[in-house]
C-alpha cells in the first residue's frame, strides 16, 4: 500500500508539473507556477522545499505547477491559474502593470546574460558566430534578449548570420554547446550550476552582457491583502529556515528580498 500511495504522488507531481492538476485536488490546493527552465525532474527537486514550507505554514495542500514553454507559461499566469507565481522579471512586470498582479519578493542576486563557448572551439571574436548556429534556452526569456542585442550591435542579425537554437534547459543548452551542435551559447550563472563540475570547466564566458533583474513572487490577481502580506513574510522568512537553506544552497540565490516599486521599475528599460 505504502508503494502504491508513493507512485500516486509521484504521478500528482508529474501532471501538474506538465500543466494539468488532478480532479481531487481542483479548487483546494494552494497552485505555485514555476518557469519552465529545469527538466520536470529537476523542477520536482529544486522547488520541493518551497512547496513544503508553505504547505507546513498555510496548512493547505500546495502543488507545483509550470508549462512547455515561457510563452505558455506566461499565458497561464494571466489566465491567473497560479496563486503564487514565480516568473522572470519582464514578466512580472508585464503582469503587474496589464493585469493587475501584486509584485511580493524578488531573489537576489540578480541574474546575468553570458555567452559562453566551448573550451574546444576558442573564440576571439562574435564574427565567428556567422554561419553557424547559438544555443539558447527560449527566446522570451530576457537574458536571451539581451545577448541578442548584444550581437546585432556586432553587426550580427540572427536568423540571417547565424541560427538560433532553442533548448529545454539551460543544461541541454551546455551539452549543444560541448557536442558541437552550437557554436557559442547564452546562459548564466545559476544555469551554469546545472551541469557537472567536469563539463563546467570546458565552458569559457566570452562576454559578461548584462545584469537582468533576478525571478519576482507575484500574487495573482483579487489576492486580498491580509493574504498577501502573510505571503510577503513567508516567502521574506524562507531563506532562514532549514527548508529555505535547502533551497538557496541548490539555486545560486542568498535572499530573497522586497519587491517594491523601485525594485520593479528596474525592468523597465
Amino acid at each position: 500500500m505504502r508503494g502504491q500511495t508513493l507512485t500516486l504522488l509521484a504521478w500528482g507531481w508529474l501532471m501538474a508539473l506538465a500543466g494539468w492538476i488532478l480532479p481531487a485536488q481542483a479548487g483546494q490546493a494552494f497552485v505555485i507556477g514555476v518557469p519552465p527552465i529545469h527538466s520536470t525532474r529537476v523542477l520536482v527537486q529544486r522547488y520541493e522545499p518551497l512547496r513544503a514550507y508553505l504547505a507546513a505554514r498555510l496548512k493547505q495542500d500546495v502543488v507545483i505547477e509550470s508549462a512547455s514553454d515561457f510563452a505558455r507559461f506566461h499565458a497561464r499566469t494571466l489566465r491567473a491559474e497560479f496563486d503564487l507565481t514565480i516568473t522572470p522579471a519582464h514578466f512580472a512586470r508585464l503582469a503587474q502593470l496589464d493585469a493587475g498582479f501584486q509584485p511580493l519578493v524578488q531573489f537576489r542576486p540578480d541574474h546575468d546574460s553570458l555567452l559562453v563557448y566551448n573550451t574546444d572551439q576558442p573564440w576571439t571574436q562574435p564574427g565567428q558566430l556567422r554561419g553557424k548556429s547559438l544555443a539558447v534556452i527560449d527566446l522570451h526569456a530576457i537574458t536571451v534578449m539581451a545577448a541578442l542585442h548584444y550581437l546585432e550591435t556586432q553587426g550580427l542579425e540572427p536568423g540571417a548570420d547565424f541560427q538560433v537554437v532553442e533548448h529545454r534547459t539551460h543544461a541541454s543548452v551546455a551539452h549543444a554547446l560541448l557536442s558541437g551542435l552550437s557554436a557559442a551559447a547564452v546562459t548564466t550563472s545559476q544555469g551554469l550550476l546545472q551541469i557537472p563540475d567536469d563539463l563546467r570547466r570546458k565552458i569559457v564566458v566570452y562576454r559578461h552582457i548584462a545584469d537582468i533583474p533576478a525571478f519576482v513572487f507575484l500574487a495573482k490577481p483579487g489576492t486580498d491583502k491580509a493574504r498577501v502580506d502573510r505571503l510577503r513574510r513567508l516567502l521574506l522568512a524562507f531563506p532562514e529556515e532549514m527548508e529555505g537553506i535547502d533551497f538557496m544552497g541548490s539555486s545560486g540565490y542568498t535572499r530573497l528580498i522586497p519587491a517594491s516599486e523601485a525594485t520593479m521599475k528596474r525592468v523597465d528599460p
